[in-house]
């Protein structure tokens, strides 16, 4: 444990601080991020979810009995495939970027400014892969969402209690961290450069039938999650209430948010190759890596 956090505090700040450019990296997506969800009312696709700021037993009559038709109704609208699609397809980017710019760190291919390149190192296959690790993520994450909900709601018509509301926001939000991991860990599998499609795949899924890779993810991504809610989405929101100007509060937000989101970046990264050490396709990736950290921690 004490090797653990000698790894996700000291060295994750080092290597922020070494590698400064991160930053930048960090704040021009996170400004993308932002810009994107202050936009998005322009296309008028979405569902009202003013419901949930009081949670009664009127919410839990709203969510059982009149949300899954307005879920339906959206369904229907083609539009809102496209978007979903466009915004899947900019997230996968998003998403890969950093775990390449990491990658190259790791591997000391890295060059003192090298977020083009970091770019650049994406390769089709690699985008393929991840959109299908994400896609079975999400699946299995929804079957899941589903499951429960059949599950309360035929309870709620039975005998109608806050209690089946309670329940399944238990149920869904116990599940949170995995899928947090599950987008973390698809990218930088996807990234690495050796390993067959398949190979990669069993690694991947190794999230939901190895305990350990299991268990330890859900306990750092459940911190994970406190952190970037508190200083990653709750204060920049502020901002992004109070503050008039568009470009100010986008940048003001950004600008806090960075420092947290980029150190929570690395900290990842850095627990992905703890927890996967142990497996040939990772440890001849960053054999490097893993002999310099051997050695400084002798």
């Amino acid at each position: 444990m004490k090797k653990l956090l000698r790894i996700l505090v000291a060295h994750s700040l080092k290597d922020l601080f070494r590698h400064k450019s991160f930053f930048l990296l960090m704040f021009i997506l996170i400004v993308v991020d932002r810009a994107l969800k202050l936009l998005k009312d322009t296309y008028q696709i979405e569902l009202d979810f003013s419901f949930v700021k009081k949670i009664d037993i009127n919410t839990a009559a709203y969510l059982f009995e009149k949300l899954p038709a307005k879920v339906t109704a959206l369904l229907k609208d083609y539009r809102l495939f496209i978007a979903l699609a466009g915004l899947f397809l900019l997230k996968q980017i998003i998403s890969l970027w950093p775990s390449s710019d990491m990658r190259r760190m790791h591997r000391r291919e890295r060059e003192q400014f090298g977020l083009i390149a970091s770019l650049k190192a994406i390769r089709w296959q690699q985008l393929v892969w991840d959109t299908v690790a994400v896609s079975t993520l999400c699946l299995t994450a929804s079957g899941w969402c589903f499951m429960w909900f059949l599950i309360n709601r035929s309870g709620w018509y039975q005998r109608p209690s806050l209690v089946w509301l309670i329940m399944l926001m238990i149920t869904i939000g116990t599940i949170f961290p995995i899928i947090l991991a599950g987008f973390s860990y698809s990218s930088k599998l996807a990234v690495i450069s050796k390993g067959t499609f398949y190979e990669k795949l069993r690694l991947f899924y190794k999230l939901f039938f190895n305990w350990r890779i299991a268990g330890g993810s859900w306990l750092f991504y459940s911190v994970r999650i406190i952190l970037e809610v508190v200083f990653v989405a709750a204060i920049p929101a502020y901002i992004l209430i109070t503050v008039d100007n568009f470009f100010v509060r986008i940048l003001a937000a950004a600008l806090l948010a960075t420092p947290i989101y980029s150190y929570l970046k690395m900290a990842s990264f850095k627990f992905f190759l703890v927890l996967y050490e142990r497996f040939p396709l990772v440890k001849q990736e960053f054999e490097s890596y893993y002999r310099k950290l051997n050695d400084h921690l002798i």
